[in-house]
């Protein structure tokens, strides 16, 4: 990357910003005015507004329209020259069917109210007219519960009062009552009623029905089936509508698109009255042509400055096709600066290393690498497939160490065939906490040595040796003095502490046990993978046992088998890929990598 200002009057900025936009390449740097500075933030072109306007309508229609990918259009005259019109008209279309839908739906839900009301009159057997308003006299029509004992409640209604009407009828599954009595005891009647869970309905509208409710509901249900059919006609005509405009919308929209980023690109800009001002970043081997590009769009009336300024570059993340789904660990935690390594391809060959080793199950690897195939071939999401890559490359390694360990579904044998461990982990684990340990002895070395080449390019050899590689030399000391020579163990000790207090000062001291701390982490290595073995091997057990207590018993096997396993790759997924992560982010990552790096986002590119 390389960093660069362009500079011209603004007479040739919008033919300048077009072949910018065409070019593809710059990464442009939003330009924030502080307060004791005179320029200014640009303006946007004059068709900005219009074309943000146009752009909101079209997507308002492809989401009435649901439109989701461009198909053959049905129209026998498809429109494309004048887009905006063709907006206008296609606007209206979808407008007017969604209001008379929206209408309907009003219609529809007033319906289902008055229904709701006329449907438990009917089925109590009385007239419209009997639920008027009364000088002397109440009424309550609601819902009860069905357990209620209805005998009872009617007497206990009568003891309070002998002037009293109680109706009861079922209706939808559910016990609907109407009780009629004096105003002056309605408060102890709803009272007795509210004991009984009683849930009221508003008779209100009833005053707006005319004839015999069974007429009445007839007439609702006929009404509500015309609706529904004049709905489904005006939906049936959206699909059409869809089908016949999709492709104009797509294009449309990506025009549009593509026409309000340019416009209001300015507002990116460093402006005066009369100049404007560009910084940016450009790949270096494309600055010549962005030099010709805009020199010959602006009949070289522009000023171009090139820097070798590497500090605040975006970042290209550029990884072979096999390693680019690990960039999604990269987006969970932060991209690498423009002058760091960038961590991926190592995450690439870790990653599946150390989930495999914890979970190590060929039956485990086999199933899991299928179904995570299976998934991926059926979706569309651009999120969750370098996910699912990401888990089949780990499945692969599940099962290769699931073939090291002679383990397949917590079980040394394949369907009689007797499995043959090259390491044996549940007899050995003393041996697996070794190789754990070793692990990550490499592991963190790995980390350090690409900080020394990070601060190698950054600060110099000085830096280098003193803030990594006294690190290194800090191990090699406690090594040797351990199985070599004390002696000239404990000199190499304290020329690595001499290194650190050089290079970190009082911090690199107080750091100083978190070396063996970090490499003692790797022991997570053994302890998950014990325990992802363990408890297959306790399913299997449980399982044996149920299958020798006869058919009943052969039938708790299978489930357990199922169940069992199935709760064993679920936790097997979980563990060894936060545990995976966590070695990665902070054993291997804190030796070198800082982050905070900015997406490379090209103006006008894809």
């Amino acid at each position: 990357m390389c960093k660069i200002t362009i500079a011209g009057p603004k007479t040739v900025r919008d033919d300048t910003v077009a072949a910018l936009h065409k070019f593809g390449f710059l990464h442009i740097e939003d330009y924030v005015r502080s307060e004791d500075e005179t320029v200014d933030i640009g303006t946007p072109a004059k068709d900005a507004e219009k074309l943000s306007g146009n752009l909101v309508k079209l997507r308002s229609i492809k989401s009435h329209l649901k439109i989701l990918k461009p198909g053959k259009s049905n129209s026998k005259k498809p429109i494309i020259k004048n887009s905006e019109s063709a907006i206008e008209t296609i606007e209206k279309e979808v407008v007017s069917r969604i209001d008379e839908i929206k209408d309907i739906d009003a219609e529809l839900s007033n319906l289902c109210e008055k229904e709701n009301l006329a449907g438990p009159i009917l089925a109590l057997g009385l007239d419209w007219a009997v639920f008027g308003s009364y000088n002397t006299l109440a009424h309550f029509t609601g819902y009860i519960k069905n357990s209620v004992d209805v005998s009872a409640l009617k007497k206990e209604i009568s003891s309070i009062t002998d002037k009293q009407d109680v109706f009861v009828a079922d209706y939808k599954g559910k016990r609907i009552l109407s009780v009629f009595t004096k105003k002056e005891t309605s408060e102890d009647v709803l009272a007795i009623l509210a004991k009984h869970d009683f849930t009221e309905i508003n008779t209100d509208g009833v005053s707006e029905f005319k004839g015999k409710p069974k007429d009445a509901l007839k007439k609702i249900s006929l009404r509500k089936q015309e609706l529904q059919k004049k709905k489904e006609a005006l939906l049936g005509e959206l699909d059409s509508l869809g089908k016949n405009y999709a492709s104009f919308v797509i294009d449309n929209e990506k025009t549009l698109s593509r026409n309000l980023e340019m416009s209001e690109a300015p507002l990116r800009f460093a402006e005066t009255k009369n100049a404007f001002v560009i910084d940016g970043w450009v790949p270096k081997k494309e600055y010549a042509k962005l030099k010709n590009t805009i020199l010959s769009a602006s009949d070289e009336r522009i000023y171009i400055k090139k820097s070798g300024e590497t500090k605040g570059a975006p970042t290209v993340l550029e990884n072979p096709k096999a390693v680019r789904p690990f960039e999604f660990f990269m987006g969970l935690y932060s991209l690498p600066k423009y002058t760091e390594v960038d961590p991926t391809f190592f995450m690439f060959l870790t990653f599946p290393l150390f989930f495999g080793f914890m979970l190590g199950d060929l039956g485990y690897g086999i199933l899991t690498f299928f179904i995570f195939w299976a998934v991926r071939s059926r979706i569309d999401s651009k999120e969750l497939k370098p996910v699912l890559s990401v888990m089949m490359f780990a499945s692969f390694m599940t099962a290769v160490f699931g073939y090291i360990f002679g383990e397949f579904f917590g079980a040394e044998h394949i369907f009689g065939y007797e499995l043959h461990p090259i390491f044996h982990r549940l007899h050995d684990p003393v041996g697996l906490l070794t190789i754990s340990i070793l692990i990550g002895v490499v592991h963190v070395n790995m980390g350090l040595i690409i900080g020394f080449y990070n601060e190698l390019k950054a600060h110099g050899i000085k830096a280098a040796l003193l803030e990594k590689a006294s690190w290194m030399v800090l191990q090699a000391g406690g090594a040797v003095y351990a199985f070599v020579n004390p002696t000239a163990g404990a000199v190499l000790l304290l020329l690595a502490v001499m290194m650190i207090t050089l290079g970190e000062g009082v911090r690199g001291l107080l750091e100083l046990p978190s070396i063996l701390a970090n490499i003692l982490s790797y022991s997570r290595l053994m302890a998950i993978g014990l325990a992802s073995a363990i408890l297959a091997l306790v399913v299997n057990e449980m399982a044996t046992m149920a299958f020798s207590a006869g058919i009943l018993g052969a039938v708790m096997g299978v489930f357990i088998l199922a169940t069992g396993h199935t709760i064993a790759i679920l936790l097997g997924m979980l563990s060894p890929f936060i545990h995976s992560m966590r070695l990665h982010y902070v054993e291997f990552f804190m030796k070198f990598y800082h982050g905070g790096g900015k997406r490379y986002n090209p103006f006008g590119g894809k």
